[in-house]
């Protein structure tokens, strides 16, 4: 149990072990905080994934006898944030359970819970501390709302502003800086960037509230940087970019990697921020937290049985779910006897709504000398083009 504010409190779990969250690597796991609020009357808002429903539990217990729970309140009816509703509601049987006109559905048919929604029931009169809903649908389910306590200026804001970090620290600035921002942008690229303008709605609703805390459901909570935080995701929302270039590529016989290294040494020249990444070495997930902020965006794939490389598919299917915004891009690759996978990637890079740079960086076994020029000279070209 962490004190956030008088009368409200953490009383989340940890969990130090989760390495995959839908796909995306979360490698320093993560939070599913669950918040009592305590007043004449006691609302506890959210719960946590199943297996840590003891831990949370003992956490409440820490704060106030569960039978003395008045509200459960569902932000979201993940099963990360529901997963220990009904086994909660069972230990606080007088708790009338609130949640979203479109979460109410969905709480019913997965644990057989009589739910009442925010239409109903907009907001609740604790004595001393009101708590007040505001649907922010596909922020990042149609279910999706968040809760916020007036008298704290103390937002309770579901998914956004999260970070999957697990810590001792409970608070934003009791953990390492770099780590956090570095978390909090691969949460945004992993998990919320598709949905640009559902988060941005969901922003300019809540734009007017006065905010001193932001209580996400996972990871540490904003206490000193709220303004740090609230300019980056206005940032992640319009699809502003830095001049970056990011190459990711997978390779056989090292002959796309050569194509790769010369193309990035040619972006290197001009000045500008170049990573490359080998999709084989590194995860999807880590190559999107890359490119949120790039401009540009290159994928290199040899041909394999007339189609990309399976690494390259698999990251190309992510990519294109996510769709990031304001990208310029270009495909390159190398192939034996019969090429085709660079036609390939471009079509989907297309659909992930990348603008294309035409080229002809596709060379039939290893890069000549001659060939290795033109793939450094296009990074260069392309480095100009972000910097512009």
């Amino acid at each position: 149990m962490i004190q956030l504010k008088d009368g409200v409190y953490w009383v989340g779990a940890v969990d130090w072990d989760v390495r995959n969250f839908h796909g995306y690597i979360t490698h320093r796991g993560t939070t599913y905080n669950a918040y009592v609020v305590k007043a004449d009357r006691v609302a506890l808002v959210d719960t946590v994934k199943a297996p840590f429903h003891e831990t949370m539990l003992r956490h409440v217990e820490e704060v106030v006898d569960p039978k003395d729970i008045d509200y459960i309140v569902s932000n979201h009816a993940e099963p990360d944030h529901s997963g220990s509703l009904a086994r909660m509601a069972a230990e606080a049987p007088q708790a009338k359970i609130i949640a979203s006109e479109r979460g109410t559905p969905v709480l019913k048919k997965y644990y057989g819970l009589d739910v009442s929604t925010i239409k109903e029931t907009p907001q609740l009169d604790l004595g001393g501390k009101t708590l007040s809903f505001t649907p922010v649908p596909m922020a990042h389910w149609p279910d999706s709302m968040v809760s916020y306590i007036p008298e704290d200026r103390l937002l309770l804001s579901n998914d956004a502003f999260g970070q999957h970090l697990a810590s001792v620290g409970r608070f934003d600035d009791e953990v390492d800086q770099s780590v956090l921002w570095h978390e909090a942008t691969a949460y945004y690229a992993n998990i919320l960037m598709p949905l640009n303008r559902s988060v941005g709605r969901a922003m300019k609703a809540l734009g007017g509230l006065p905010i001193d805390m932001i209580a996400p459901s996972h990871g540490v909570i904003w206490r000193r940087d709220l303004k740090g935080v609230l300019g980056h995701y206005t940032g992640w929302v319009e699809g502003r970019t830095v001049p970056r270039v990011v190459i990711a590529y997978d390779t056989m016989w090292k002959s796309t990697q050569e194509m790769a290294y010369a193309i990035a040494e040619g972006a290197a020249s001009r000045g500008v921020e170049t990573r490359v990444f080998n999709l084989t070495e590194n995860h999807r997930s880590d190559v999107i937290t890359d490119i949120l902020e790039a401009k540009a965006v290159l994928v290199g794939s040899p041909t394999l049985n007339n189609h990309v490389y399976p690494t390259v598919a698999d990251f190309l299917a992510y990519m294109r779910g996510l769709k990031p915004q304001n990208k310029v891009g270009a495909a390159f690759g190398s192939y034996g006897w019969a090429g085709g996978a660079k036609r390939i990637v471009e079509e989907e890079m297309r659909q992930a709504g990348i603008e294309l740079i035409e080229n002809d960086l596709e060379f039939s076994y290893r890069p000549t000398e001659d060939e290795r020029r033109r793939c450094y000279e296009f990074g260069a070209s392309i480095a100009e083009r972000v910097r512009a």
